[in-house]
């Protein structure tokens, strides 16, 4: 499945305010079903300098890339936290993954 990247600003804070939310020790993510699949990756300066930044949001691109086949459609916002760019990658797979099945068991139609 191909995501878009998220552009509009309205749709961006809709996702916070409406969406659910999944937490795990260096992300957060952000989650809302809908029928166009965007994604959108986000550092805050609390995470650090602009490498930082920029390396927490490759780490979050690539996992979420690796995962990206198995998610369910909707708008994904996912925020780094601080420990992720000290965090091990192997660590980080396992807490996207855990993430990633909770999205998909709320996401599942009720029988």
């Amino acid at each position: 499945m191909i995501f878009a990247s998220m552009n509009n600003s309205q749709v961006f804070n809709a996702l916070f305010k409406q969406g659910r939310s999944f937490h795990a020790d260096a992300f957060v993510c952000f989650f809302q079903s809908a029928e166009n699949p965007e994604v959108a990756f986000v550092a805050s300066k609390k995470v650090g300098n602009a490498v930082k930044r920029n390396f927490a949001r490759r780490r979050l691109r690539e996992l979420f890339r690796a995962e990206a086949p198995a998610a369910p459609k909707g708008r994904y916002a996912l925020v780094a936290k601080k420990p992720i760019a000290e965090a091990d990658f192997g660590a980080l797979r396992g807490q996207f993954s855990r993430v990633f099945r909770q999205i998909s068991r709320k996401n599942e139609p009720k029988v």
